[in-house]
């Protein structure tokens, strides 16, 4: 296999003895067709014990307490003015206070635990087929395990559309192993028509007499894109009303190719509707490809939009 193994392999657990992981990452660089790996991984499951600790505890103790207070005193007058002081209580008063006390105790608590449940080794396999292939490839295809869940991720060179044709898996258990077995069919399709036609969006935008012109990169065509349009009345206070939204075919819009752009002009009056004074008109161009299938998904820009008013 001549595939580059970047990482060959990483085991790692926690503290709690969670499920162990394993990670293995090839580079493909297009020089075979099947490609292998063996992850070996723990699977753990959750217990509860009941847990004995040494703690402080605190309790409320009554001790006699005594203090002193002080008199009241307030200043009399007599009717010749004359006057002195007057006080009344004060003296010596005690008591039962609460006090805190501390002191040593245990406690219990029930804890959850991470015991060892069974092994699991994971058999991977890549069957790669390559479409096209006019740059180069090198595709970065991450397996990661957690106990008995593996995930595939990948990093693509921008070249290519990395696609899962399909996914075959089985699984069984033996003397406390866990296999399990996936085969991923895999795509390469070339990216370069795709991001030639996208690359600069919709340029060079203009409407006259009904009929809709802009440009695209070179090698638009009806097979491998779609050109959908909605048309909308403008109004300047309110919501647009849509008049067509549809999916262009080859008898509704015009195609050249020059100086390494696509020319494109759409008639408006021969779509079944009028056209209004003030129109907008909104183009979403698509790459046809089935993005639930794209491993790199928003590596790689698979369509284009604009939004013109027209008064």
């Amino acid at each position: 296999m001549k595939a580059i193994a970047l990482l060959i392999f990483g085991l790692f657990m926690n503290v709690s003895f969670a499920d162990t992981s394993a990670i293995e990452t090839l580079l493909i660089d297009g020089q075979d067709q099947y490609y292998s790996m063996n992850l070996s991984t723990e699977k753990t499951r959750t217990e509860y014990e009941t847990v004995t600790f040494p703690s402080t505890c605190y309790r409320t103790e009554y001790r006699y307490r005594c203090y002193s207070n002080p008199p009241i005193c307030r200043r009399v007058c007599d009717r010749r003015g004359v006057c002195r002081n007057r006080c009344t209580g004060g003296g010596r008063v005690c008591r039962n206070v609460p006090v805190t006390v501390s002191y040593p105790c245990t406690r219990t608590e029930r804890r959850a635990v991470q015991v060892h449940d069974y092994d699991v080794e994971t058999n991977i396999e890549y069957q790669i087929q390559t479409t096209d292939a006019d740059a180069t490839i090198a595709e970065e295809f991450t397996m990661k395990v957690v106990g008995d869940t593996p995930t595939l991720s990948v990093k693509g060179s921008k070249n290519y559309f990395i696609i899962l044709k399909k996914l075959n898996e089985k699984e069984r258990m033996e003397a406390g192993v866990k296999y399990i077995d996936r085969i991923y069919q895999i795509e390469l399709k070339s990216a370069t028509k795709a991001k030639r036609v996208l690359a600069s969006g919709i340029e060079n935008v203009s409407y006259k007499n009904g009929i809709y012109s802009y440009t695209l990169g070179q090698g638009f065509n009806l097979s491998e894109f779609t050109q959908r349009v909605r048309v909308y009345k403008y109004r300047f206070i309110g919501s647009d009303s849509l008049l067509i939204d549809k999916n262009l075919n080859g008898n509704e819009i015009e195609i050249n190719s020059t100086n390494g752009i696509s020319e494109m002009n759409i008639d408006l009056n021969n779509l079944d509707v009028n056209i209004p004074s003030k129109v907008r008109v909104i183009l979403d161009t698509t790459y046809n490809i089935d993005e639930d299938t794209l491993l790199n998904k928003g590596e790689i820009e698979i369509s284009t939009y604009a939004n013109w008013i027209f008064k």
